[in-house]
């Protein structure tokens, strides 16, 4: 009799851990699904090959999973761009581009890029002559100003002004 109601406890449990894997499978698929797609609607920027010439590049580097504050960072940097440097970014002083660093391995180990972040960099003559990782947007992103500030500020120092900032 025992032995027959240790195999039923054990079917149980056997299918109650089944049960809840299959269920963590399901969401963990979902979550990738979403977070991969849900900063794709505004890529007309992004889409745009790189330029020859002089300019300021802004990189919002990024794996091919980005989670809600990866997409949260994305946002925030073009929000600042459009609302402080429209000028810069219409007459190609700036120029955007988001990057997949696990697609583009060139440009993240040329960054020395190892998670997520911005990259600041000062085009001459179509090549990267200098650069400025901006890990810290992650620590920051809670604080808009202070993130404003610091990206603002790594942009200023390669227009050699105030840029569009005020």
């Amino acid at each position: 009799m025992w032995r027959l109601l240790r195999k039923v406890v054990d079917m149980d449990k056997l299918r109650k851990i089944l049960t809840c894997g299959l269920l963590a499978f399901a969401l963990i698929s979902i979550g990738f699904a979403l977070g991969k797609h849900s900063v794709r609607s505004d890529r007309s920027l992004a889409d745009q090959p790189a330029a020859q010439g002089d300019y300021v590049a802004v990189y919002y580097m990024h794996s091919t999973f980005r989670c809600v504050t990866c997409n949260t960072i994305e946002k925030m940097t073009k929000k600042l761009l459009d609302q402080s440097y429209r000028e810069e970014l219409t007459d190609a002083r700036i120029k955007w581009q988001d990057v997949d660093f696990q697609e583009n391995e060139t440009l993240a180990r040329q960054f020395e890029i190892v998670s997520s972040c911005v990259v600041v960099a000062q085009i001459e003559n179509g090549q990267v002559s200098d650069f400025k990782r901006l890990d810290e947007v992650w620590t920051l992103m809670k604080k808009p100003d202070a993130f404003n500030k610091y990206i603002g500020d790594a942009i200023n120092s390669y227009l050699g002004s105030d840029g569009g900032q005020s």
